[in-house]
This record gives structure tokens, sequence and C-alpha cells, in this order.
């Protein structure tokens, strides 16, 4: 898990991926091997308004941003699978009925809501079933 303080969110435009990195590990390109220039950071540690958030601001931030990414059509699963990654925001399971099925979907193909138990223990129970699965 990563701290929203410390992430930044990378976009690829032309490939639609996505994805959270610690700021100081740098930019994709010199991970994936991508020419410089594909990939663009919208939010996050690379710039100063975000170390001056409140996390409940970041974490309105991101959700911002994955409803904008989406409406540029890149898949709304694909968006919260990488910002899941980010404790805070996989914390807004444990918040909302809303966020715990669109993170349960993302994460485990699966609609669920922490009916009879918590999101954290959705997450383990079911990622356990669907790995005896295969």
């Amino acid at each position: 898990m990563l701290s929203a303080a410390e992430v930044v969110v990378w976009v690829n435009n032309d490939t639609h991926e996505v994805m959270v990195w610690p700021h100081k590990k740098g930019c994709p390109e010199d991970y994936t091997g991508r020419p410089v220039g594909y990939w663009c950071d919208p939010i996050g540690a690379a710039y100063s308004e975000w170390h001056e958030m409140s996390n409940d601001r970041r974490m309105r931030l991101m959700t911002e941003t994955a409803i904008d990414l989406a409406m540029q059509g890149f898949a709304l699963k694909d968006v919260h699978t990488a910002l899941a990654q980010v404790a805070e925001f996989r914390a807004l399971g444990s918040q909302s009925y809303p966020m715990a099925r669109a993170l349960t979907s993302a994460l485990l193909g699966k609609c669920l809501e922490p009916n009879t138990m918590s999101f954290e223990d959705l997450l383990r129970t079911y990622a356990k079933e669907a790995s005896t699965e295969k």
C-alpha cells in the first residue's frame, strides 16, 4: 500500500493506462521503456498543492480524477484498480456502500457490499475464493 501524500497518478492518454507511483520513483518512462511524453501526471505529490491538502481533499480529487478519466475513455475498472493501491483511497470502501461496490467490482470482479463482514474482510475472503477457483 502507498500513502496518498507520497504518490503521483500517471496516465497514458494513448494507451489509456493508469499507474500510481511513489513520487520519489520518478517518471514511468524510466521503467516502462516508453519514450518521454506519453505519460502525464494530472494529480499527486509532484505538485506543491498536494502537500498542503488534507487526505480528505486528496481523496476527493482522486475520486474526481477517476470520474474525469472514465469520461475520457479510460476503463473505470482499471482506474479504480490503480487508485486502490493508495491506502486512503482503498479505505473509502469501508466508508460507503457505493465505494465498496465499485472497489470490489474492480478488485474482485464481483459487486459486493459489506453487509455481513467488513470491506477488508470481503477483499480477503473473496480474493481467496477467486484464487482457489483458478
